[in-house]
């Protein structure tokens, strides 16, 4: 039977649950008050469900800006449009936004991506499981791909801010929301990927590394005795 060392392991899962961390995750937005990016809505939804694809969104959900597609108000026909509360100072769109060519495939990308993203993470811990399954250290494997997991995450928060800031410079709404993603891959596959090996380093030197009970030295003895020094002897211990 052919054995694969443990620095050498099969594929890994981390350029799928890289691509779709982002679809899971919220990406936070710097200089706006708590905002980030998601897929789904949060607070109140009407029964039949949101018509909007892209979220910018606090916590309640009660500070939004929505990639929607609806009858819109302003211009009276259905159209991708954005819908926003409390959000217009942070990224200059007004309420019921009439959007371009970019915002509307944005706005497609976001329906298609929210499904294929999970799909993807799915598709990453099933390779990542199969690893440990064929792993001669499955321990090792076990904690490296854990590790891997939450790097994949803190990655794609942290760079995907970072790219949510720089795209709300270029274009905001729009911006924000691809150099978030985009941001979110990358970190996402750096942090897996930097974890899991850190992890298996210290993982390898905890196996390796000898430790050896410290025995105290003995206390130090000093006999004197016997001085003169004008007429008088001197003696002791220390």
């Amino acid at each position: 039977m052919d054995y694969v060392i443990a620095n050498q392991e099969p594929t890994k899962g981390a350029a799928p649950v890289s691509a779709g961390v982002g679809s899971m995750i919220r990406i936070p937005v710097p200089g706006t008050g708590g905002l980030a990016i998601e897929l789904s809505p949060r607070g109140w939804k009407p029964k039949t469900g949101s018509t909007s694809s892209l979220f910018i969104q606090d916590l309640s959900g009660k500070r939004h800006l929505r990639l929607d597609l609806g009858f819109n108000k302003v211009s009276q026909v259905h159209e991708w449009h954005w819908n926003q509360k409390g959000t217009a100072a942070n990224f200059g769109i007004t309420n019921h936004t009439s959007v371009g060519v970019g915002e509307q495939i944005l706005g497609r990308a976001a329906k298609v991506y929210k499904v294929a993203g999970r799909t993807l993470v799915v598709v990453g811990v099933a390779v990542d499981a199969y690893s440990i399954v064929t792993s001669t250290q499955p321990l090792r494997r076990s904690i490296q791909v854990v590790s891997g997991w939450a790097g994949a995450a803190a990655g794609c928060k942290v760079l995907g801010a970072g790219g949510a800031a720089a795209g709300t410079v270029a274009a905001p709404g729009v911006g924000s929301a691809v150099g978030g993603f985009l941001g979110c891959a990358i970190g996402g596959f750096i942090g897996y990927i930097a974890a899991e090996r850190a992890v298996g380093h210290l993982y390898d030197w905890g196996q390796g590394a000898l430790f050896t009970k410290v025995v105290p030295e003995p206390s130090a003895s000093f006999q004197g005795g016997g001085g003169h020094s004008r007429g008088y002897g001197a003696s002791g211990s220390w």
